[in-house]
């Protein structure tokens, strides 16, 4: 229990100093600042739940310190908790026969689903802790980049406000889906990470499942749905809320296409070219995403894996 909580202790600190490193300003600051969550997944992964919790609030203890207790509530519902929630999940197992050697694992796709809702969850409490005002954000940023243009000396003529304010309206009305998209993504290769580390350290407990296997449960297409419908139908912070699950949900379902494409790309010549060009315009452009969770969707119902590969339905 000793070294369980001592590594709970490590791990906290070093989260807190990666949640802190844009504090520095450097060119690295963003690629650690993705990674505060890391050591809680290593903690939770390697060493269990108890060991993930501590990380959790003793980082959160030392970002009430160093900076304000919003941080703190800001680090624990958009890294911490989702990661520890993952953690815990993954490590659920049953034994149907007590005599048998085959253990079933939580499935990788159900962890996918719950830590979704998760980050979605998050986002919303620090909207309520941080305040959320789409009008005063889209004049701060237009004010912000006209300003920037302004002093920019590779623009000749820099565009106005009115120029400007269209395309800052529309990424501000995104914003409730963009971030909880790139938050999903943010957690799952943290995620993915500290299993690849534990699992090199010996201190994985549980198989490492193949990432392309990872198939969501039907009933997220089904929250899906339901929250596309509020998002569209339902003004302000109701249909905001909605897109933010919508937001989190299609980035899983985005990922669960890109496990598609490695599972139907096999034995293709192809594959590198395909995957790599995939990859390339979704990191440069973004709205790939869509046509991704679209592959997803499909991949929910009709199992193209399974089709392609010959072998059982993907594990739900």
């Amino acid at each position: 229990m000793t070294q369980i909580i001592l590594v709970g202790i490590a791990a906290g600190v070093a989260g807190a100093l990666l949640f802190l490193s844009p504090i520095g300003g450097t060119t690295l600051a963003f690629p650690l600042f993705t990674l505060c969550g890391l050591p809680i997944a290593l903690a939770g992964l390697g060493w269990g739940a108890t060991s993930a919790l501590t990380a959790a609030l003793v980082a959160a203890a030392i970002l009430t310190i160093a900076l304000s207790g919003s941080a703190a509530i800001i680090y624990l519902a958009l890294f911490a908790g989702p990661i520890f929630w993952m953690t815990r999940l993954a490590s659920l197992s049953r034994q149907d026969d007590p005599d048998s050697a085959d253990v079933e694992w939580y499935p990788i796709g159900r962890i996918l689903f719950q830590g979704a809702l998760a980050a979605a969850i998050g986002i919303i409490i620090v909207g309520f802790v941080v305040g959320y005002d789409p009008a005063a954000i889209t004049d701060e940023m237009i004010d912000a980049l006209a300003g920037w243009m302004a002093q920019s000396p590779e623009v000749a003529a820099p565009p106005t406000v009115a120029d400007i304010e269209p395309f800052v309206r529309f990424n501000v009305a995104a914003m409730p889906f963009t971030v909880s998209a790139i938050l999903v993504i943010i957690l799952v290769f943290n995620m993915w990470l500290a299993s690849r580390v534990t699992e090199a350290s010996g201190r994985l407990k549980r198989p490492r499942p193949a990432v392309w296997t990872a198939a969501l449960p039907r009933e997220a297409v089904i929250v899906l749905a339901a929250a596309i419908v509020v998002a569209i139908l339902a003004p302000g912070a109701i249909g905001q809320v909605a897109g933010t699950f919508v937001g989190a949900l299609a980035a899983a379902l985005a990922l669960v296409g890109l496990a598609v494409l490695h599972a139907t790309t096999f034995a293709n010549a192809m594959r590198i070219p395909i995957l790599v060009t995939v990859y390339v315009v979704l990191i440069m452009f973004g709205f790939p995403i869509l046509l991704l969770a679209i592959l997803g969707i499909v991949e929910t119902f009709i199992h193209m894996r399974d089709r392609r590969l010959g072998g059982a339905p993907p594990n739900q």
